[in-house]
């Protein structure tokens, strides 16, 4: 819901929005989304927003890119060039979520966007108060450019490979986790109907991007 006076079930939106993202990633730690070497991820019901190719062409393989906090995304398709803060666990063992609807963080338990393994940064879809910051990432298409700027001045680049939904009840752990042996970049947030009886949303989107290119900064 996008503006407007605030009615019972929006109060009541307002209050779990932050809480019913955090409850995802929760699931993600606790099935043990971090642990290395899944060759065979468990993949849950799903529906395909957009997807590319199996085994998409221009992947960057043979490249180092250092352990460095990520500063900026931007992704040109949705206007978004916008600071990335630092997601961390809470003390119940689920993964912060970003402070605000028009904030963004990269999970810092994970790897450098651009290394080895699965890299994830998650921003809220909405509030009662409008559109977040990850309000149109479903739109995002196969091929679509995402850049990280990485704290050394890196600049990492991704091409989206697919987009998908999943119900929150089916949350992939260790797909949007988990390492693959690939350098990936997922984006998530919020996403499906929206259930104003109990102010949850029912799914989440999941942006995948693989690495195309890194830049060392210029010495």
């Amino acid at each position: 819901m996008v503006g407007g006076s605030t009615t019972p079930a929006r109060a009541r939106r307002s209050r779990v929005w932050m809480y019913w993202c955090a409850s995802v990633t929760a699931l993600a730690v606790a099935l043990g989304a971090l642990v290395i070497g899944h060759s065979a991820p468990r993949v849950p019901p799903v529906t395909v927003l957009s997807q590319g190719p199996s085994n998409p062409a221009h992947v960057a393989t043979y490249i180092t890119v250092p352990r460095s906090g990520p500063e900026e995304l931007l992704i040109p398709a949705l206007g978004i060039h916008i600071h990335v803060g630092r997601l961390g666990l809470q003390p119940d063992g689920a993964v912060e979520v970003p402070e605000t609807t028009h904030t963004v963080g990269w999970f810092d338990r994970g790897v450098t966007p651009g290394q080895v393994g699965s890299a994830v940064i998650l921003g809220h879809v909405d509030s009662y108060l409008g559109p977040g910051i990850f309000f149109d990432l479903k739109t995002l298409r196969a091929n679509d450019l995402i850049t990280v700027i990485l704290a050394d001045g890196t600049v990492t680049r991704f091409r989206v490979t697919k987009v998908l939904q999943f119900s929150k009840t089916s949350f992939p752990d260790e797909l949007v986790f988990g390492s693959h042996g690939v350098r990936s970049l997922q984006l998530v947030t919020c996403g499906g109907p929206f259930d104003a009886s109990t102010g949850h949303y029912l799914a989440n989107v999941v942006v995948f991007s693989r690495l195309v290119s890194a830049t060392s900064p210029t010495k």
